[in-house]
């Protein structure tokens, strides 16, 4: 027995196994999302669908880094896949929105959520991680139930499912994922708000120099913001109100896709050194291309003052948590900070 990924072109030539998908077009939106509808595996990280005769369909259910999906194809894996499949949770009646592990909100917000658009206006159950924070918990309650659909949570653990009588949506481009955000609020009109985003709460890429930056970003006018303190809600609010966002590069930044075209938005990023930190490096500014976002970036200098925390350790590994500067506390310079100031007074 092996695993056998089927590409698309194979799943429309195989009658029975196309009958096994549903599609789902939100003519809002002009965007369609298929569903695998069948008894399925699947672990509550990558939640990358095994059928029960051992097929994968790795050109709708791959999101991240690529690299990852090839440890399912390795008789590793297999071996202990086989050994542990009667000993999985098994699920039924479901549907996988699926959620990240570690709570990141890039991640929740871009890769997952957007799929609720193509659900069916009725009672579901919807699985998500049991890591879920509240808010964004309750931002999925109020979404669905603009929509019509009322849920019930059912958590989901580390380790594999089974499901059956269960659907799973496939993940969508990331520019599908955008137009279906931008879409949830308003554009202001009144852009009037200059706004700074401070990590001061965050367990790791603090700028340790950052009371002498808001010191001066305040006699500049800039609001200062703990994103933490605000529902997702309050978040796209703001956002759509602001013309300008400074922020150390974290995901709290992915709320610029709810700000309208021509915002400026300065990223303070570390200082990137290795081919796997691509997958964030050019996060934000993939953003504001594809929505015509202005887009600065200033590297700051990284420093080693602390220890990461616990929660961190689970998920990350121990090798870019040890050299990557993505993971290190920042100092910032202060002339870099009179150089945005400048480009501000001069260009906007």
């Amino acid at each position: 027995m092996e695993i056998i990924d089927k590409k698309n072109l194979a799943i429309q030539d195989d009658v029975k196994l196309s009958k096994k998908f549903l599609s789902v077009t939100n003519n809002n939106f002009d965007i369609n999302c298929k569903f695998y509808n069948e008894i399925f595996y699947l672990d509550s990280y990558n939640y990358f669908p095994i059928s029960y005769n051992f097929e994968t369909f790795s050109e709708i259910f791959t999101w991240g880094d690529k690299l990852k999906y090839k440890n399912f194809y390795s008789e590793k894996f297999l071996i202990n896949f086989e050994k542990n499949i009667n000993n999985f949770k098994h699920l039924q009646n479901t549907i996988v929105l699926g959620s990240s592990s570690a709570d990141n909100y890039y991640r929740n917000m871009i890769t997952f959520f957007p799929r609720i658009f193509f659900l069916e206006k009725q009672k579901i159950k919807l699985a998500i991680h049991r890591n879920s924070s509240n808010k964004f918990r309750n931002f999925i309650t109020i979404m669905c139930n603009k929509i019509g659909i009322e849920l019930e949570f059912i958590y989901l653990d580390d380790g594999f499912y089974k499901f059956s009588n269960s659907k799973i949506p496939q993940f969508l481009l990331k520019n599908d994922s955008f137009n279906i955000l931008i879409n949830l609020i308003l554009k202001n009109s009144q852009k009037s708000l200059k706004i700074y985003l401070t990590r001061q709460h965050s367990q790791y890429r603090n700028l340790i120099n950052e009371g002498d930056i808001i010191e001066i970003l305040k006699k500049e006018g800039f609001k200062i913001v703990d994103l933490g303190d605000l529902s997702i809600i309050k978040q796209m609010e703001l956002f759509s109100k602001s013309k300008l966002i400074i922020s150390p590069t974290g995901s709290g930044l992915t709320n610029i896709v709810f700000c309208s075209p021509g915002t400026k938005v300065i990223e303070i990023t570390p200082k990137y050194q290795y081919d796997y930190e691509s997958n964030f490096k050019n996060r934000y500014s993939f953003i504001c291309k594809s929505l015509n976002l202005d887009y600065y970036s200033f590297e700051a200098d990284p420093v080693n003052i602390k220890g990461i925390g616990k929660t961190s350790n689970l998920f990350i590994g121990p090798k870019a948590l040890k050299e990557s500067n993505y993971y290190k506390d920042l100092l910032f310079k202060i002339e870099k900070v009179k150089e945005i100031l400048k480009l501000q007074h001069a260009a906007w």
